[in-house]
């Protein structure tokens, strides 16, 4: 590796963690909202935290197929992410995937099991929305090796996210998010996509639609998925879509439910 090189390796290390520190230094409220955000439903997330001292859980369970194979595997994964804020613009998060997968031939059926994601990361808050210029953040997260036998990696890979939203008239939104993710198992990066809109539906309903893609080594795909949510309270959302593709030849399809909920009791105690 040349002197250059690594002069600008160090200089990235560098402003990486100057960024890290603006974004710890800050103890304000100000991404604290009155009701929940969560990246529920759908593929993309959003660009602000969940605020400082609040503890906030989203959880669904997908099922998903493919529909014109002679021998369609068919699974189902639990999904579980939790997000916890250190500041008013920078939280920690985890993401905990199980999954079943079950193909039934003529004479045999395959089935794997296992945990399928395992990631520890953070997430920080950039800016907000002025006139075109929009509301940005970014979500770094490491995938675990090792987790299961069916569905582990060989390596810690890194999944790297840069939100970019806008807020638009009557409460309606566009969301983007482009992203950089590695599998765990050769040096190739995955690039992807998520272009969503979200729009009012009735008081407390509200729904949205979606597409979202990736290329690797020049294999394109694309999907498309949409669906609504349910504001319980401030405090809990209640969700369901579906989503379906044809790449390759391949029509594959998912339907999904879940919920999330937060946690104020941690941020009442810490301002007694």
């Amino acid at each position: 590796m040349s002197i250059n090189s690594t002069c600008r390796i160090h200089s990235g290390v560098k402003l990486f963690y100057f960024i890290i520190i603006q974004l710890l230094v800050n103890h304000a409220y100000g991404q604290y909202g009155e009701t929940i955000r969560t990246g529920r439903p759908g593929q993309a997330i959003g660009a602000y935290t969940v605020g400082k001292n609040i503890l906030q859980l989203q959880q669904g369970f997908d099922y998903y197929s493919l529909a014109n194979v002679k021998f369609p595997p068919k699974g189902f994964i639990s999904t579980n992410i939790i997000r916890y804020g250190l500041t008013s613009n920078f939280e920690i998060s985890t993401l905990i995937d199980y999954q079943l997968e079950r193909t039934e031939f003529e004479n045999s059926t395959t089935t794997l099991s296992g945990l399928s994601n395992m990631h520890f990361g953070f997430r920080g808050h950039i800016n907000d929305q002025k006139g075109w210029l929009p509301t940005m953040g970014f979500q770094v997260r490491l995938k675990m090796p090792g987790i299961s036998t069916d569905f582990g990696i060989n390596n810690i890979a890194p999944v790297m996210v840069l939100v970019a939203n806008w807020s638009l008239p009557k409460n309606m939104n566009l969301g983007t998010n482009w992203i950089l993710s590695y599998n765990g198992s050769d040096p190739n990066a995955t690039g992807k996509y998520v272009v969503n809109f979200g729009f009012p539906i009735y008081k407390k309903w509200s729904g949205f639609i979606e597409n979202y893609g990736q290329i690797n080594q020049s294999e394109f795909q694309t999907r498309f998925d949409g669906g609504f949510a349910y504001l319980v309270n401030n405090n809990i959302l209640l969700d369901f879509s579906a989503g379906y593709g044809q790449n390759q030849n391949t029509q594959d399809y998912f339907v999904s439910t879940g919920i999330s909920y937060r946690f104020l009791d941690f941020r009442r105690n810490k301002t007694l």
